[in-house]
């Protein structure tokens, strides 16, 4: 659950940046999984998500767009599928659980209340609509545990063999930076000179940072995004697990330095390197028998998933209109 409710809110407001999606006229049934309807409009909004998180892809071309339409619509079929076993094994999240979940994203990314509302409305989500979200995630997340995940036990044979076999493949380096963060957001809605507004005051921010003025001052005074309390501080992360705009706009800083300003249409970023830590991962040691424990884990959640899935469609009403 930890690593759902990090992929699902970390620095929302770093990863969602919004790729307008032609709207359909009208909206149709594009699938029927034992009675429950799947509209177009659910394809639309998930393919919308996606892109918010991944600025860089385009989907000019027509064929490129049907067929990640398909792939979404093969993913939500298998969501309904999963929603079906959660009520026909009464998997329940009370509601003490989602408001647990939900005060432990925010304190996790460091957001008092009024900057979580904030970076609820920018990713286009109620706290109702979030809510319910997060409830749904838990319940397939238990169904998982309960179906696959308790069953699969991973043997320190099983460790070595991959040790022996993959020591060159896993050994390496893992590269983590402390980042501080300024987000200059643009309304929703906004018009040229909002964004013309923002874009002024990110170049006034970046040119004072450039003469050597303090970035977490800066920060709290103008900052709209994450842990503004703590001058923008939002910790160490991973560098191949950020956006790729931001791996961008980071890439080759040093301790200190400062990116350039970053726009997106969602808003506009300074960030900050204030430290960097490369992680050593050396084939055989007792850490690194752990990660490889959990690489094997993994992999073997994943066939099982899939081949969990694929079971429930094969007894299931499918009917695919796309």
């Amino acid at each position: 659950m930890p690593r759902l409710c990090k992929a699902l809110l970390f620095l929302c407001c770093l990863l969602f940046v919004g790729v307008p999606i032609r709207a359909e006229k009208l909206d149709r049934i594009v699938a029927v999984v034992n009675g429950d309807i799947i509209l177009y409009s659910e394809v639309q909004d998930t393919i919308k998500r996606m892109l918010q998180k991944s600025p860089e892809v385009r989907l000019d071309d027509p064929q490129t767009k049907a067929q990640l339409e398909k792939q979404v619509l093969q993913q939500l079929v298998r969501e309904r599928l999963a929603d079906q076993e959660v009520k026909r094994l009464k998997i329940v999240v009370s509601q003490s659980e989602v408001d647990e979940t939900i005060e432990r994203i925010k304190k996790e990314n460091r957001f008092d209340d009024a900057q979580f509302s904030q970076v609820l409305q920018q990713s286009g989500q109620t706290l109702p609509q979030f809510r319910e979200e997060i409830k749904r995630e838990m319940e397939r997340s238990r169904l998982v545990e309960r179906a696959l995940k308790s069953k699969i036990i991973i043997t320190n044979e099983q460790v070595d063999n991959a040790l022996k076999s993959k020591g060159a493949e896993i050994s390496g380096t893992k590269e983590r930076r402390r980042l501080s963060m300024i987000f200059l957001p643009i309304p929703s809605g906004g018009g040229g000179k909002q964004v013309e507004e923002a874009e002024k005051l990110g170049d006034e921010l970046h040119k004072k940072l450039k003469q050597g003025a303090d970035f977490a001052k800066l920060a709290r005074e103008h900052s709209k995004g994450p842990a503004v309390g703590e001058g923008g501080d939002i910790g160490y992360v991973a560098t191949d697990e950020l956006a790729p705009f931001i791996q961008e706009a980071i890439r080759g800083l040093d301790n200190n330095e400062i990116s350039k300003l970053v726009k997106t249409p969602q808003g506009f970023y300074i960030l900050k390197v204030t430290d960097v830590k490369k992680e050593r991962i050396i084939s055989g040691d007792g850490g690194n028998r752990e990660a490889v424990r959990r690489m094997l884990y993994q992999q073997e959640l994943s066939k099982r998933l899939d081949e969990w899935a694929r079971e429930l469609e094969s007894k299931a009403f499918i009917e695919i209109s796309l």
